[in-house]
């Protein structure tokens, strides 16, 4: 009995291993090509319901709905059933708009299974569709047809039904919206289709559809909503969140040593593959996988399948798109990897990584790379809520494009790595331990800058005109100082500043330029603040050093007697 039992696992296995190769080939090739692979198959029917719902959704955006229909057509009730959970509903609401996209598409894949399926196994959620978007009357046997029921469409002149919006647009001589259209045309069809299919369901719908307690019936489709896809690693938003939750390093949770999972098992489906093929790169997260055995791989395909779902619920990503799925893997990614960094304190050895991996749950990885970005999150908020910014009560812009672009992303829900286009988007998620230290340099800088500020004697009410930023205010009082005018921000009149402005550049150190206009500058901070070198030095110096060589390289060239006011934006003039 063993041996037959053993015989027959080992034939599933190896129909399961074939089909497995089959869904990577598909997943890995282009939308006409996996699309021809699947219909060209030897049993199409057999590859398309072997696909897990992720992939074959995540297949649907990639090809295309409407060149995906004949696959649809082959697909499992649960797979369309998974389809719908994720397409139609906007959080804990029921978009009629992408009801009436999902099910056109299901109806026009297999019409009659679809409104056997439908109405069968998931009555309440069509009579809701059906109670939104159309009017029913019944006719009694003894009663003529009203004057008003010219509007309404019957087919065995005893149910009517009509579509409230349609008349008034007529009426109007208004083109119907295209969604509404499209909905008037879908029920039509499906309920004509029903009809023909038996006239004692299409009664029984109708006079269903006529009492739905539409707020009752949508609470109910969300709760089992959620708990479907619950099942899949879609936790609520409120328990999904919890990934962000920072952990120590040494409270991260050891894998069981004893528990290795077997590399087939018919009992337990077989994870998603299609987030495997947005894993690329040269970082050390994608180095490490390359490492592990074929048995492994398939192991945290699961881990990272679930990882990247409870991502999607705790970001509320609509998935509309293989677009969304793309920004949640690329983003369940880049924290793994900076959780490895972290994990190693910056050594980037995909074989320690390895063994991290092997030891600690993807997971607790994930949310190492979490604690990173949320310290200098809270770093940030922590400072802002007490600064001289918020007391003054100047806009963020007023830190300058680059510390604001820093300071911008550490204050959003989830902190972001301010790449500056450098990678061709203006944020990115955090990934490696460089991205972290260079914006908690930056955050030092803007720390000791507003230190700095709040030190200085001046009245911010003086400033009437102008665009304030700190690199104008800290210029602007440096040589009010010179000038010996009023500590004040009022704008200096262009005459007076001709003389500042040519001692500023008249003398030049050959080997370092602007090396005596830092000093003095460096000097005038001292003198104004009363702080120490020392403390002036932790991270305002350099701040004061890319002032200088901002002017230098903007004016150092200028004749003073073609100052004018409009093109020097580093001083409030007049």
């Amino acid at each position: 009995m063993n041996e037959k039992t053993n015989y027959r696992l080992a034939n599933i296995q190896k129909k399961e291993m074939k089909l497995r190769a089959a869904r990577h080939e598909i997943l890995a090739s282009e939308s006409e090509r996996a699309l021809d692979l699947i219909l060209d198959a030897r049993a199409p029917v057999s590859l398309v319901q072997s696909f897990p719902d992720q992939d074959l959704y995540y297949l649907m955006h990639k090809i295309g709905p409407d060149d995906f229909i004949p696959v649809l057509s082959m697909a499992r009730s649960e797979q369309w059933e998974y389809i719908l959970d994720v397409e139609v509903w906007d959080n804990d609401r029921l978009d009629l708009e992408y009801m009436t996209k999902t099910f056109d598409l299901l109806f026009q894949a297999d019409p009659e299974r679809f409104l056997r399926w439908v109405i069968k196994e998931k009555p309440d959620f069509f009579e809701f569709y059906l109670f939104k978007n159309m009017e029913i009357k019944i006719r009694e046997h003894d009663e003529f047809p009203p004057d008003n029921f010219d509007d309404y469409i019957t087919i065995d002149d005893k149910f009517y039904f009509r579509f409230p919006d349609k008349p008034k647009i007529i009426e109007q001589d208004v083109e119907a919206p295209k969604n509404n259209q499209e909905a008037w045309e879908l029920i039509e069809k499906m309920l004509k289709a029903l009809a023909g299919m038996d006239l004692s369901v299409f009664h029984g719908l109708l006079l269903e559809t006529c009492a739905v307690l539409t707020a009752e019936t949508e609470e109910e489709q969300f709760r089992l909503k959620n708990l479907r896809l619950a099942e899949k690693g879609f936790l609520p938003t409120h328990e999904a969140i919890g990934i962000y939750q920072p952990v120590r390093i040494s409270s991260l949770r050891k894998r069981p040593e004893t528990t290795r999972l077997e590399p087939f098992d018919p009992d337990i489906p077989l994870p998603p593959q299609f987030f495997f093929k947005f894993i690329e790169g040269d970082d050390l997260f994608v180095k490490t996988l390359k490492l592990f055995d074929h048995n492994f791989i398939l192991c945290l395909e699961s881990e990272l399948a679930a990882l990247i779902n409870k991502v999607i619920s705790a970001d509320k990503i609509k998935l509309r798109s293989k677009e969304d799925l793309e920004k949640a893997i690329l983003k369940t990614c880049a924290y793994l990897n900076l959780g490895l960094e972290v994990i190693l304190e910056g050594r980037q050895t995909p074989f320690l990584a390895q063994d991290v991996i092997q030891k600690y749950f993807l997971e607790d990885i994930f949310r190492t790379g979490s604690r990173a970005g949320i310290n200098l999150k809270t770093k940030a908020e922590n400072w802002f809520e007490k600064s001289f910014i918020n007391k003054s009560r100047l806009p963020l812009s007023f830190l300058g494009e680059n510390f604001l672009g820093v300071i911008g992303g550490l204050m959003l829900e989830r902190p972001l790595y301010y790449d500056n286009y450098a990678s061709g988007e203006l944020y990115t998620n955090f990934k490696s331990l460089s991205n972290i230290d260079k914006t908690g340099s930056i955050l030092d800088q803007i720390i000791a800058l507003d230190t700095v500020l709040g030190k200085l004697s001046f009245d911010i009410k003086s400033f009437k005109e102008g665009i304030l930023t700190y690199k104008t205010l800290i210029l602007t009082l440096w040589a009010k100082d010179r000038l010996n005018l009023a500590p004040d921000l009022e704008p200096i009149d262009v005459k007076v500043f001709k003389d500042f402005f040519t001692v500023l550049f008249s003398k030049q150190e050959e080997e370092k330029p602007g090396s005596i206009q830092l000093n003095d500058l460096f000097l005038w901070t001292r003198e104004a603040t009363g702080m120490t070198e020392a403390n002036l030095k932790k991270g305002f110096y350099k701040i004061l050093a890319n002032l200088i060589k901002e002017i230098e390289d903007e004016y150092a060239t200028v004749d003073p007697k073609d100052i004018d006011p409009k093109f020097i934006p580093h001083f409030l003039l007049k």
